[in-house]
Formats: structure tokens, sequence, C-alpha cells
């Protein structure tokens, strides 16, 4: 099985790119995560700080690039035909058993409700995951009231793994948080790929 750690991340599909994001995309990053309604989600202010640590993290992806052998790909999502940045995915393995990663999901509010997009960037990243980074388990959590996301990943063939309590923003909102976890093997029978 091949393994592109240290190679680039570009991911092709006829709606959107999946890669590796360049110091060009950091303004539309944090222009999404500045957006009234995601900062009103996490229960963020529309602040110098909120701003500076958006730029951060999104320096932070740009680090995880340069890392060798290279543990985390956080990564953007674009439409493929006019380039405009519709959030991002993830795999981090920094941390985790060998042959697991964790999945993040984020879209920029504007694309909020549109489950194509999810769908197709979550396939193409487990695609990745397993079969370019020789991946055996991938899991995530999200909040019990982001059912969206609890059905993708049931969808795709996921377990729910156990429930806790959330973070601040999750609590306030009467949340608690969501383990998940796929194996390659269930992934594969799922999409009844050979």
């Amino acid at each position: 099985m091949p393994n592109a750690a240290n190679n680039p991340v570009l991911i092709k599909h006829h709606r959107i790119t999946l890669r590796d994001f360049t110091p060009a995309d950091c303004d539309g990053f944090v222009a999404y995560q500045m957006d009234a309604r995601y900062r009103a989600l996490y229960n963020q202010p529309d602040s110098p700080e909120t701003r500076t640590t958006s730029t951060a993290l999104f320096e932070r992806f740009l680090g995880w690039q340069a890392e060798t052998p290279r543990k985390n790909f956080q990564i953007g999502i674009f439409d493929a035909k006019s380039d405009e940045i519709l959030g991002c995915i993830g795999l981090r393995q920094q941390d985790m058993p060998a042959h697991v990663a964790v999945m993040g999901l984020e879209l920029a509010p504007a694309c909020w409700g549109r489950y194509r997009l999810a769908l197709d960037a979550i396939n193409l990243m487990l695609d990745y995951g397993f079969n370019q980074l020789g991946l055996g388990t991938i899991t995530g959590s999200t909040g019990n009231g982001n059912r969206r996301i609890t059905h993708l990943a049931t969808w795709f063939g996921a377990t729910l793994t156990q429930s806790r309590p959330g973070p601040d923003w999750m609590t306030q909102k009467g949340w608690h948080e969501v383990d998940w976890s796929l194996t390659r093997e269930t992934w594969l029978a799922k999409n009844n790929f050979k």
C-alpha cells in the first residue's frame, strides 16, 4: 500500500478539490471563521483576538506540511471551478496509535446544509486516509446536537463508540460530545470496494 505521508495533498473531484493550504488561502480561511454564524456556533466575539487565533490556526496547518514524517493533514476544501474556499478537512495522527487518525470536518457557514459537499469531502478523505496513508482506523467526534455529522459518520459505516461531556461551547448549547470510529475493512465493505 503506498504511503503518501510526505507528498503534497491534491485530490481532485468534479465538484471539489482537496488540497494543502498555501499562504494565499489565509484570508479566505480567516474570513469564514470570522463570519458571525461561525463565531456564534463557538461563542466567539468579533475581536482582533479571535482573528489572531484563526490566523495562528491556519499557520499551524501550514507548519504541519513541513514536518517529517508528516502526521497531521489539515487541508482545504475548494470549489473545483472557482477555487473558492468551502471549508477544511483533516486527518491527525499525532499522539494516536499507529495506523489511527482523527478526522475533522469544517464547512464555511455559506456551505452549511450542503450535504453533498460534506459527503464528497469525507469520502475523498476516507479514501486518502485508508488507501494512501495506510490507516486502519479513522475516528472522530462531534456534538450530539450536530445530527448531520453523526448521520454522515454512520452512513459511511462508522460506529458510535462513546458519549461524554463536551467543551464549554457544547455544554452551553445542552450538547455532549459523541465519538465515532470507522475501520478500513468496514468502510470497504460498506462501499462495496474490492
